[in-house]
């Protein structure tokens, strides 16, 4: 099922306030930078988190997986497919908890589990423009029973799909695909398998 995402409903975009963590590269924390600015050629290394969200498929007891469309507004990777969603912890906050706020805010959904499944994933990748993802981003599982209502400064489209086709894709096509959500599969030994 695909949806054009509506106009958002689940809390307001980043404010100017809002500020991201940099981290060491050991992963500990340095400092803090405005999310507004620390996206450029030189992004400096910074805590994020990355979510796949899945649902059981109702036939074959099996699963599927929730991908999105990244909006065209956003300032990396605009209108790029992904996994469910990324996002990034605030200073204090727990990154569990991070997941859950982001799912509602991007999403609106509430996750019914979550599951750390690679805790030391970290990536850096540039778009076409030049801009700089250059995360420690620890990736985790959830599981909902609803389909999503997106907010529309988020995600621009949706479509659930089996793992197994979706690792298929990514392997076919991965300039198609955000480079992490690659990354990710390749490290993730139990995905689609």
């Amino acid at each position: 099922m695909t949806s054009t995402a509506p106009p958002s409903r689940f809390g307001d975009p980043a404010t100017e306030s809002e500020l991201v963590i940099l981290v060491d590269e050991r992963g500990t924390p340095i400092g803090t930078a405005p999310k507004r600015v620390v996206h450029t050629a030189e992004t400096p290394l910074h805590l994020a988190f990355s979510c796949h969200v899945f649902r059981p498929s109702g036939q074959d007891g099996g699963e599927q997986v929730l991908v999105t469309r990244r909006a065209v507004t956003k300032r990396t990777f605009p209108g790029v497919w992904s996994n469910a969603f990324c996002g990034h912890p605030a200073p204090g906050e727990s990154l569990e908890r991070a997941v859950v706020r982001r799912a509602e805010r991007e999403l609106g959904l509430r996750l019914t589990a979550l599951e750390l499944v690679l805790p030391d994933f970290r990536y850096r990748a540039a778009d076409a423009s030049g801009v700089v993802e250059n995360e420690l981003c620890p990736v985790y599982r959830a599981v909902v029973d609803t389909d999503p209502l997106p907010a529309g400064d988020e995600v621009d489209d949706w479509a659930w799909t089996t793992p197994s086709a979706l690792r298929s894709a990514v392997d076919a096509a991965p300039f198609a695909f955000s480079p992490w959500l690659g990354l990710q599969l390749a490290a993730w030994t139990g995905f689609g398998r």
